[in-house]
């Protein structure tokens, strides 16, 4: 693969479309040249994110989140933008801070940056253990 490519991914927060987020990161993963255990990984963790996202808040099922896969010659980074009331409490407590700890040693890259609206980033680079 040459250059670089966008896939964005726009989302009702409802847990129906896990299984269409986990068969997107399985393809782009595999697109870009990661072995099978490292797309596992990313499956997990971008799955973490999304289960996350919409547990934290039951009654806005009919609101929206985005997913932006960039793809590298090199690696991968994936961003989730969120309302900021959501990402805020995320990894708070006992579940968010497991939820944090998977997604760290599972990732190159994983960060939480609020401003408003939040963008969680996490990057995986291609031949990285």
């Amino acid at each position: 693969m040459k250059g670089n490519d966008t896939v964005t991914i726009h989302l009702p927060r409802k847990a129906d479309y896990a299984s269409l987020v986990r068969l997107a990161v399985s393809g782009i993963a595999s697109k870009i040249g990661f072995d099978i255990d490292v797309i596992e990984d990313i499956k997990v963790a971008v799955s973490e994110v999304c289960n996350k996202i919409v547990s934290m808040d039951p009654e806005s099922r009919d609101k929206y989140y985005d997913i932006i896969f960039r793809l590298f010659d090199d690696g991968l980074k994936v961003q989730f933008t969120v309302p900021g009331e959501i990402a805020g409490k995320m990894f708070e407590g006992e579940s968010g801070e497991f939820a944090y700890a998977i997604i760290s040693s599972l990732m190159d890259e994983f960060s939480v940056d609020c401003n408003g609206d939040c963008v969680i980033t996490m990057g995986k680079n291609l031949g990285a253990e």
